[in-house]
C-alpha cells in the first residue's frame, strides 16, 4: 500500500474516533465538568499507552537522529505539543460559555486554515491543489455548521485556540519521523492530563468516588480518543504534511454530526448533508496534491517570501495576543 494511502487510512480512524467523542462528550458533561472530563479522559489515555511506550522504547525512529537532534526529542516535543492541546481545550471552554454551540463547532474548524500559514511561516510552500481543497473544506464547513454569525469575545477566545490547536498538528508533523511514535503519544497524553486534572482541582470540580465509577464509559473514551487517535495522527504525519493531515481531520465534524444524530436523536438538515458531502470532497481533492516544497535559500524568490513569513508572523503571534487580552478584559 503506497504510504499516502495508509496515512490517510491512519487519518481517517483518528476522524472517526474524535467524530464519536462529540455525542459522547455531551453525554458525560451532563454529569462532570470540562476539566474533569478532559483530565479523566487525558489520564485513561496516558494510562493505556504506557504498557506500549514501555514495550517498544526502543524501536527507532523512521528517520535517524540528525545534526544536533536529542535523543529526548520525543519528550519535548511531546510536552510542548500537550500544551498546545492543552491551551487550546481551556480556551475553548471559556468560549464555549460565551457562544452557540453553532459558532463553536464553526470557529473551531477553522483551525485546518491556519494550519498552511504555519507551515509557509516554517518553510513550506503549499501546493495550489492543497489551497484548492482548503477552500472546498470550508465551504462545506460552512454549510455543515451553520456558520459564525456575529463576532464576541466569546467566538475571540474559541480562534485563538485554533492557533494553539494548528500549532500542535505542525508540531507533530515537524518531529513525527524523528522520534519514536508511542513514546512521544505518551509525553503529549500525559501533559494534557497533568494540565487538566490540576485545573479540575484548583477549581474543585473533581468528582467524588461515585460519580466516578458511574462515568467510567464517557471517561475510559479516552483510551481511544486520546492513546490511539493521537498516535494514528503522528503515524500519519510522518508520510503526509502538516497541510494534507488538516485536510482530512476535518471529517471528523462530519462524523461528529451523524454521531449525533445516530446517538443522540440529533436531526441534520439538507444544508448539512450537503455540507459534509463537500468537506468529503475536498478531502478527495488533497489526496492528489504532491508535498509542499521547501523554500531554501536557492529560491529565487527567497528574499520577498521571507519578508512574507516574517510578517506574516508578527501579525499572527501579535494578533493572537491581542485577541486574548481584549477576550479575558
Amino acid at each position: 500500500m503506497p504510504p499516502k494511502m495508509r496515512a490517510f487510512i491512519y487519518l481517517l480512524i483518528a476522524a472517526f474516533i474524535w467524530g464519536f467523542s462529540y455525542p459522547i462528550g455531551r453525554m458525560a458533561l451532563e454529569h462532570l465538568s470540562p476539566f474533569a472530563y478532559g483530565g479523566l479522559r487525558y489520564m485513561f489515555g496516558s494510562l493505556a499507552l504506557m504498557p506500549l511506550a514501555w514495550r517498544w522504547r526502543r524501536r527507532p525512529a523512521p528517520m535517524a537522529y540528525a545534526g544536533n537532534d536529542s535523543p529526548r526529542l520525543w519528550l519535548w516535543g511531546g510536552l510542548l505539543s500537550g500544551l498546545c492541546l492543552s491551551v487550546g481545550a481551556f480556551l475553548q471552554l471559556y468560549g464555549l460559555a460565551q457562544s452557540s454551540a453553532g459558532k463553536v463547532a464553526f470557529i473551531t474548524a477553522l483551525y485546518v486554515s491556519m494550519v498552511p500559514i504555519l507551515a509557509f511561516i516554517a518553510g513550506q510552500m503549499p501546493r495550489l491543489l492543497v489551497l484548492a481543497g482548503l477552500g472546498v473544506g470550508l465551504a462545506g464547513l460552512y454549510l455543515l455548521t451553520g456558520g459564525a454569525g456575529g463576532f464576541h469575545k466569546g467566538e475571540g477566545l474559541i480562534l485563538a485556540a485554533d492557533v494553539f490547536w494548528a500549532l500542535q498538528v505542525l508540531i507533530t508533523g515537524r518531529l513525527a519521523a524523528r522520534v519514536n511514535t508511542w513514546l512521544f503519544s505518551l509525553a503529549q497524553a500525559m501533559t494534557g492530563c497533568a494540565v487538566t486534572l490540576i485545573l479540575a482541582v484548583l477549581t474543585g470540580n473533581m468528582p467524588g468516588w461515585g460519580l466516578f465509577l458511574q462515568t467510567l464509559p464517557f471517561t475510559m473514551w479516552g483510551i481511544l480518543s486520546v492513546g490511539l487517535a493521537y498516535t494514528c495522527q503522528t503515524v500519519a504525519q510522518r508520510d503526509v504534511s502538516s497541510t494534507s493531515a488538516a485536510l482530512v481531520l476535518p471529517l471528523q465534524s462530519v462524523i461528529g454530526s451523524a454521531a449525533g444524530a445516530l446517538m443522540l436523536g440529533e436531526q441534520m438538515t439538507a444544508g448539512m448533508i450537503v455540507g459534509a458531502l463537500i468537506i468529503v470532497a475536498g478531502c478527495i481533492i488533497a489526496q492528489f496534491a504532491r508535498e509542499p516544497v521547501l523554500i531554501t535559500g536557492e529560491h529565487r524568490l527567497y528574499r520577498p517570501i521571507l519578508r512574507l513569513r516574517v510578517a506574516l508572523s508578527l501579525f499572527l503571534g501579535l494578533g493572537t495576543a491581542g485577541l486574548l487580552i481584549w477576550a479575558l478584559t
